[in-house]
Parts: structure tokens; C-alpha cells; sequence
């Protein structure tokens, strides 16, 4: 299952990860419009955002944004299926967009075959998301992270279905354990806020690149309490011509995850 994610890193050097798709105006994140929007700019990986009803659908949605979503101030987790498919989006100017929250299932099988998709906030879940994704068929598509938790680690360890996995680690210690036969971990994300963090090292990098853990490293700005690669962002890289995204390959990312993926597919011509 590893195969076309492996090739596809090898022909292009560096892949691209649009956060939630493309959006804005009234393209919503994490919807089709938005994956198909980052596709059309180069994006090879649309991430989305898992949560459940409490009558146990899935839906894609990053929970937390419900007030700039929906006008509202309860998270939608604590909604039944009825009452998330009657919320209705609004659009960056506060506007009713007539567009409704997507079923996971359903946007899976809109995506199938075009894109790599990595499934965030999915952690709770897992025992629901992974034979979704082996009954859809989707097991080369689709690379599910968490944190490194304990609960994770061992469902990982012990599930019957193996799919593509990358853990969301900022020390190092939090990567090697997952380094187990039992768990297919493709690739890390890592989260620095200093550019001299241990985890960052060259050394340890070129030691997860030799195991063929592929090297994800985020550029998106998500505002001034966030820090996930040491202010080496899409802010900066858009204000001095791709600094950010020069600092970030160099260290050795090999994914990049961005706001902007055209302007990120501009500079990997560059590479």
C-alpha cells in the first residue's frame, strides 16, 4: 500500500499538503470544493478533520470553529447526525452558503483515486475510520496521524487492518515508539518551535530518512500563539520570496504543509 505515496515522493522531491483543502470566499474548508480548489493548485495531499455525532456518524469538520462555521456557539460533537446535517456554512463574510457538513464516508469516495488525504483529529475514532477506509478501498490514499499516545500506539500495534501512518511527535522519543514492525508508519510530523530543537537535528532526520520515514514539516500560520516550525512559515515565505519553505527543505522536510499550495508548487520548481 506504500508504494504510490513512495513513488509519488520520489518524482516530485517534495510533496505538497494543502491544511483542510483550499479555501476561502465561499469555498469552505474541509469540503470537496476546497480539496478539489488544492488539486487544481498542485496539491498532492488534502488534509481533513474528523469528528463524530453523538449517534456515532462521522463527519469531516475541525470542531472549535463553530462560531466562524455556523453562527453558533456549541461544538458540533455534542449534535446528533439530524442536527449536523441542518447546520448550513457560512462564507468569509458571515453569509448563509447553503452548503452542509460532509459525511466522512461520503467526501472519501468524492477524493478516491484523486489525492493522498491525511486524516487528522481521526485519534478517537479509529476503530470506526480504519475499515472504512479498507472497505472503501483506499488503503494506498489515505495516511492516518495522531499523537502518541498510549491508546494509539496500541490499537496501532494490534489492528487487524494496517494502513499508512504518520505520528505527530515533538521529541524524539515520541517517534521511536512507534518504530515497530506491527505499525506501517510512513512519515513524522514534526513540531519545533526552535530551530535548534533536538527532534530537528540532522543527524536524527537523516536516521528517520534512512528507516524511510518520510519527513513532514508544517509552514501554515495559524496565528501568533501557534508555532509549529520555529516562525519558518507560509507569513514569512510569501513576505521574502520562500525563505520559510527554503529553511524547512533544507532541514529535510519532504512533505510541507501549507495555506498556499500554489505558491508552494512555484517554489519546488525552484528545487
Amino acid at each position: 500500500m506504500n508504494t504510490k505515496f513512495y513513488k509519488a515522493l520520489e518524482e516530485k522531491k517534495l510533496l505538497i499538503a494543502a491544511h483542510r483543502g483550499s479555501f476561502g470566499g465561499s469555498i469552505i474548508d474541509n469540503t470537496e470544493l476546497s480539496a478539489k480548489v488544492a488539486i487544481s493548485l498542485g496539491a498532492d495531499i488534502v488534509e481533513l478533520d474528523a469528528i463524530r455525532s453523538t449517534d456515532g456518524v462521522l463527519y469531516t469538520y475541525h470542531d472549535g470553529g463553530e462560531k466562524r462555521s455556523f453562527e453558533i456557539d456549541e461544538n458540533i460533537k455534542t449534535f446528533s447526525s439530524k442536527e449536523i446535517d441542518e447546520l448550513e456554512y457560512r462564507n468569509c463574510l458571515g453569509e448563509k452558503t447553503g452548503q452542509r457538513v460532509l459525511r466522512l464516508e461520503e467526501l472519501f469516495k468524492k477524493l478516491k483515486g484523486k489525492c493522498f488525504i491525511n486524516l487528522d483529529r481521526s485519534w478517537d475514532y479509529l476503530d470506526e475510520v480504519f475499515p472504512m477506509i479498507k472497505k472503501l478501498g483506499m488503503e494506498d490514499q489515505v495516511i492516518v496521524k495522531t499523537h502518541p499516545t498510549d491508546e494509539a500506539f496500541n490499537f496501532l500495534k494490534n489492528s487487524d487492518i494496517k494502513l499508512m501512518y504518520m505520528v505527530i511527535a515533538s521529541k524524539k522519543e515520541d517517534i521511536l515508539k512507534f518504530m515497530v514492525p506491527e505499525i506501517n508508519m510512513v512519515a513524522a510530523e514534526i513540531l519545533f518551535t526552535e530551530e535548534d530543537a533536538e527532534i530537528i537535528d540532522r543527524e536524527f532526520i537523516e536516521f528517520l530518512k534512512e528507516k524511510n520515514i518520510k519527513i513532514w514539516l508544517n509552514s501554515i500560520t495559524l496565528g501568533s500563539r501557534f508555532n509549529l516550525s520555529a516562525h519558518y512559515d507560509d507569513n514569512l515565505s510569501i513576505e521574502k520570496d520562500g525563505e520559510g519553505w527554503k529553511w524547512l527543505v533544507d532541514r529535510g522536510a519532504e512533505i510541507i504543509q501549507t495555506d498556499w499550495p500554489g505558491l508552494l508548487k512555484e517554489f519546488r520548481k525552484s528545487l
